[in-house]
This record gives structure tokens, C-alpha cells and sequence, in this order.
């Protein structure tokens, strides 16, 4: 994309640590504070502001600001997005501008543009026309970029003036030898890409860089108000959003993630930067199912975000054949709007892993070539490449599966290596090291040193346990009493995060193999408190358990009204545990009906009339508010739909 002269960054000299950061006097608009960054050329500090103070809700709705100074940052904000490689939003910014020109009708893809009679036509002076050709010749850059080869024509053919005749000329044959010879459905290399902001020491440094600020608040190195001095350099709505997105930072700072998921809940929007912070957020503390709902929703608002859909995909692998419409859904509009994006070939790779091994694998190569350590594109690769080399490790024949075992091995050493505090590179190596029958004891000298690098990390306490618990399922007659370690990291766990559901099996499983059935009963008492906490799509696994140990204790009324919770809400139960239960109940006169017709629980359950329920237990009314609670939800998606199609009509 043809930018103007780059302004001079002024160099300033690194302040001491005691010195407050200066500080506007007066406040002003976001639009000037985006003009001065961009006038240092600060890329990512402007595109972060400019998308956290939500200036623009999706890729689809861009507003082009009527003052010319802020029209010409808007234009900057356009370079930048260009520099740093998303060439989507860049894209999305031209596009609302051309859609302003005389002359111009709203786009018809695949083409840029529609014929205007020329009874309609408005002419232009020589400025003007210079002016449409350069934003012309702009969308044709980054649509040659993204691969958008036809519409890429169409908007060349656009740049009718003498100022960009000559770069039209010289285009124009070779965008139709590469129309000839390409097809659109060809991704691209991908390129190498890593966002840095600032940090407090850089001499990149002005009064309205978040990215020295930010660095700050996740060191705790922050004073108590520097929150306040920045963000009252704002006016308006911004001035909320800034501050309650810094709140979120000093919260991570203090190692609070609740309290900063929290922050940023409090800021007037939720656009797909803020519910991809909060999406990290909640995987970093074990909330998978929010943390997808939340890329969901992210990816729903604005279709051309990219920014988190590797970690969505990554998310959905593990139940493919529900989330499977998503996962190639993403893969398609990724393929489109993102061909040189690493994302994009990752989640391609999940997306084609087990139907066809030779392009996942093309496609892991592909990406690990170009993704950047330390960052999430970076593991998400790795973890497509040991996905491949494990599927071939089974498929293979004897001579080549120590050859691909040993290539497994290597990968995992060296990233966990370049990115040692990784918790899902933790685990994926620690799952490779445990499949050896030696190696278990390599596996907890990794995961002890990274739990002593990371003492508060939830990932890092679990990745423990998982070591321990394998050592005690390798040699279930050796005396583990002892094993203090994985009952206090357990106890942590559970009283830090008591959503986890996880924590509770492992401890449950624990003190049932000790026989200590009170501190079972103990810890069942802590989960029914906790129950509010755990994700609905794990209710199922909640009333299992609850009929597992309350079986036990031979409490059957309970226990077989979980069983039957658990079944309704989706549990998997095979022929043998069914035969375990059948034995249990039959040797119990409590239980007089046929435990698998689940016809009792129909009048209970909405739609039927209320004088015909009989009272209901605890757990089975879970099961009828979770089932009103889905539909309420289903319906409230159903009229938010028909809402957008009565205003798209």
C-alpha cells in the first residue's frame, strides 16, 4: 500500500523507574490522541486504541470521520493496519471510504463496484479525482495481497486519472498474468508476524502510548495512580473504556484474573477486541466453554477477526463432530480474507487432521516455517505438527514409527525450550514424555521445575497433579501415601478455582483409593457448593459423579436420581457400569421402577401441565432448569436473527 512521508520519530531518553510518566495537562479527543501516535508512527499502540475505544464496531460498519484532520488519521489508521499485515480491516477501512465517493454505489462482491448512469454522474476537480485514485490504488494493493485477484482488477480499473496512470499501466499486465496462472482458492506463504507494543523501557514512548502503561500494570511496577492520570487524558465514553481496560491489566498484574475479566465487562462495549481479551482470560483459568462462546461471539460479530480463531479452532478439535460446521466455517472465511496468515493454516490443518493427513501435514509445515516463538501462533502450530507426527506414529509400520516418535520428541524439547512458561506446550510434552514407560520420571522433573517457575499458574498446579496421579496409576501397589504434594496442590486448586471440575475427580478418586470415605463426603459437600460455578456443558459429568459416590455410600434414592440427572443431561454410561448399577439397585427395596425408562421424568419437565408434577428433587430440577435455561437461550438467538433480517430487509 503507497504511504506518505513517514513523520520523524522523536528518540527520547529512558526515564528512571522513580520518575512518574508525563502526562497531558488538559484532555482531548481519542482522534487527536490517534493522531499523535500516529504521527510517531506508533503501528500497534494506535490500532490498540483505536479498536479498545471501539471506533469501529465490526469490519462492516466503519464509520469515516467528516473532520479532515481525524479523516486523515483514519487514512493513517488504514496504513498502519497495512503495515502490520491485516489486511482485512485495511481493506474495510478503504472500502467505507470509496462507498462516500460521488458517483459510487454500495458493493456487489464479487465486483467493487456498480455502473452509475451518467445522468447521475457528478464531476470531479483534478484534486478530488487524485485523491479517488490513490484510495483506488490502495484497495487494489491490499486486495492483490489477500489474493482477492478479480476484485483486485476491478478496482485497478477504478484508477482513471493522470496521477496514477503510470502505476496502472505497469499493474495491469502483470495482475492478468497472475489472474491466468492463480486461482482465489490458493492460499498464499504465509508471513511472518508478531505484534509488539512498547514496553516501559523503550524509547518509543508519548503521552498516549498504552504500550509502556500496559507493561507496567502486568509487572505490578505501577503506581497506585497511574491508571487515573492516564485515562483522564480522554474525554467522552473513551475515557471509561481506557480506563477500565488499563483496570483489567493491573488486575492481571496482581495475578486477579476474575477481578480483571471483570474490568472488562465494565466498558461500554464488547467488540471483538474486548471479548478476545476476556476469551484468554478464561482459558488462562480453566473456563473453556466461555472462552469459546466468547471467540464465538467475537467471530459472529465481525466475520473478518482473526485476532483468537487459532485458539477457537483449537478449542472445538476436541468434540469435532459438534463444533465441525464452525471449524470449516472458520476455515473457509479465514482461506479468503486471511491467505497469508499463519492462523490460517493452522486451522485449516485441524480442520482436514483426520480426513486427510498428507495436507494437515503440508499444512503444519507450512506454519511452523513462519510462526514467531512467544507467540499463540507460534503454539498452535506445534501443536498441529505433534497432532500429525502422533496420527503417523500409529499408521506406521514398525521401522517408521521410532523415526516419527523421536521427530515428536525433538519438536516438543525445542518449543518448549523457546517458550518455557507455555502451559498447553507443558502439557502436550509432558503427554508425549508419559506415553513412554520410562518416561515418567523425566515427565516430573519438567513438571515440578515448571510449577516452581509458575507457583500461582492454575495449568502449571494441574500438570503436577496429572504426573502425580500417572505415577499412582503406573504402580497402584506401591505405598503413595505419603504423596502429600498432590492432595495440597489438589486442596489449592479446588479453593483458587473451584469451577474446575477436574480438581474434584482427581481428589475424589484419591481419597476413595485411601478408603477415607469422610473426606470423601467432604469433598462432595465442597462440589454441590460449587455447582453454580461449573460449566453447564459439564452438568452431565457433575450428576455422574454425584451417583458414583453417593451409590457408594449406599445412598440410593440420591444417587438414582444423579444417575438418571447425568443420563438425561447427555452421560454416556456402558453395559458393564450399567450392570454395576443394576446390582446395587436391585439389592436396594427402595428402588422399585425400572431405572432405564426415564418416563417420570417427563412431567416435569416444561410443556406439561404444573398440577400433574409431583415434587421434584434437587438434582432433577437442575436438569429442568438447564433445559429452560437452553431454551431460553435458543429463543432469544432465533429473535436476535429475525431482528437482523428485518433490518437487512
Amino acid at each position: 500500500m503507497p504511504r506518505g512521508r513517514v513523520p520523524t520519530i522523536v528518540r527520547r531518553t529512558r526515564s528512571s523507574a522513580s520518575t512518574p510518566m508525563g502526562m497531558l495537562r488538559r484532555p482531548i479527543s481519542v482522534w487527536k490522541h490517534l493522531k499523535i501516535l500516529c504521527d510517531h508512527n506508533y503501528a500497534e499502540d494506535s490500532i490498540l486504541l483505536y479498536e479498545i475505544t471501539n471506533q469501529s464496531t465490526s469490519s462492516d460498519r466503519w464509520v469515516v470521520p467528516e473532520n479532515n484532520t481525524d479523516y486523515e488519521t483514519y487514512i493513517k489508521v488504514c496504513e498502519l493496519y497495512d503495515k502490520t499485515k491485516r489486511y482485512a480491516q485495511a481493506g474495510a477501512i478503504l472500502r467505507s471510504i470509496i462507498q462516500t465517493f460521488p458517483n459510487q454505489r454500495p458493493f456487489s462482491c464479487p465486483s467493487t463496484s456498480t455502473h452509475v448512469p451518467e445522468e447521475e454522474r457528478v464531476e470531479l476537480s483534478a484534486n478530488e479525482l487524485e485523491q479517488r485514485d490513490y484510495i483506488w490504488y490502495c484497495y487494489y494493493c491490499i486486495l492483490q495481497k489477500s489474493n482477492k485477484l478479480k476484485e483486485a482488477h476491478e478496482a485497478l480499473r477504478n484508477v482513471r486519472g493522470p496521477a496514477y496512470k503510470k502505476q496502472r499501466d505497469d499493474e495491469m499486465p502483470r495482475l492478468l498474468h497472475q489472474m491466468k496462472y492463480t486461482n482465489d482458492s490458493d492460499l498464499v506463504i504465509p508471513e511472518q508476524w508478531r505484534a509488539e507494543l512498547p514496553d516501559e523501557n523503550s524509547a518509543r514512548i508519548c503521552s498516549s502510548s498504552l504500550g509502556p502503561i500496559m507493561s507496567l500494570l502486568k509487572q505490578n511496577k505501577a503506581d497506585a495512580t497511574l491508571v487515573k492520570r492516564f485515562s483522564e487524558q480522554f474525554i467522552g465514553t473513551e475515557r471509561n473504556d481506557v480506563y477500565w481496560w488499563l483496570k483489567s491489566y493491573e488486575a492481571i498484574g496482581k495475578d486477579k484474573p476474575y477481578e480483571a475479566i471483570a474490568c472488562l465487562k465494565k466498558m461500554s462495549h464488547q467488540n471483538p477486541r474486548v471479548l478476545t481479551e476476556m476469551a484468554r482470560l478464561n482459558y488462562q483459568i480453566d473456563k473453556r466453554d466461555e472462552a469459546r462462546r466468547l471467540l464465538r461471539t467475537a467471530h459472529s460479530i465481525d466475520c473478518l477477526w482473526i485476532d483468537g480463531m487459532d485458539l477457537l479452532a483449537f478449542l472445538c478439535i476436541g468434540d469435532f463432530a459438534t463444533y465441525s460446521n464452525l471449524i470449516e466455517g472458520l476455515a473457509t472465511t479465514l482461506s479468503r480474507e486471511w491467505p497469508h496468515r499463519i492462523e490460517t493454516y493452522v486451522v485449516n490443518g485441524f480442520m482436514v487432521h483426520q480426513m486427510d493427513l498428507d495436507m494437515a501435514w503440508s499444512y503444519s509445515n507450512r506454519a511452523m516455517k513462519c510462526a514467531v516463538p512467544g507467540t499463540d501462533q507460534y503454539v498452535f502450530a506445534v501443536h498441529l505438527k505433534a497432532y500429525c507426527l502422533r496420527t503417523l506414529e500409529v499408521k506406521a509400520r514398525a521401522p517408521d514409527v521410532e523415526k516419527h516418535k523421536n521427530e515428536a520428541h525433538r519438536l516438543l524439547e525445542a518449543a518448549v525450550e523457546a517458550m518455557p512458561n507455555s502451559t498447553d506446550l507443558g502439557l502436550l510434552y509432558v503427554d508425549t514424555l508419559l506415553e513412554d514407560e520410562d518416561g515418567h520420571r523425566a515427565a516430573k522433573i519438567f513438571a515440578t521445575k515448571f510449577l516452581h517457575q509458575n507457583p500461582d499458574n492454575v495449568h502449571a498446579k494441574l500438570l503436577k497433579v496429572h504426573v502425580l496421579v500417572n505415577g499412582v496409576t503406573r504402580n497402584p501397589d506401591a505405598n503413595h501415601t505419603k504423596c502429600q504434594d498432590l492432595f495440597t496442590l489438589l486442596e489449592e486448586v479446588i479453593a483458587d478455582h473451584p469451577h474446575i471440575l477436574a480438581a474434584y475427580c482427581f481428589l475424589l478418586n484419591e481419597y476413595s483409593r485411601l478408603k477415607k470415605d469422610d473426606k470423601c463426603g467432604e469433598v462432595l459437600e465442597r462440589l454441590m457448593k460449587a455447582r453454580q460455578l461449573i460449566s453447564p456443558t459439564k452438568t452431565h459429568k457433575y450428576h455422574k459423579i454425584r451417583a458414583d459416590y453417593l451409590l457408594k455410600f449406599k445412598k440410593v434414592i440420591p444417587a438414582y436420581e444423579h444417575l438418571m440427572a447425568a443420563i438425561a443431561t447427555g452421560a454416556s454410561v456402558d453395559q458393564t457400569m450399567m450392570s454395576s448399577y443394576e446390582s446395587e439397585f436391585n439389592t436396594s427395596e427402595e428402588i422399585s421402577h425400572d431405572y432405564k425408562n426415564l418416563a417420570f421424568l417427563d412431567p416435569v419437565l416444561p410443556g406439561r401441565p404444573a398440577a400433574s408434577a409431583p415434587e421434584t428433587s434437587p438434582a432433577l430440577q437442575e436438569v429442568i432448569n438447564d433445559h429452560e435455561n437452553d431454551q431460553d437461550s435458543s429463543d432469544a438467538d432465533d429473535e436476535d436473527e429475525e431482528e437482523e433480517e428485518g433490518e437487512v430487509a
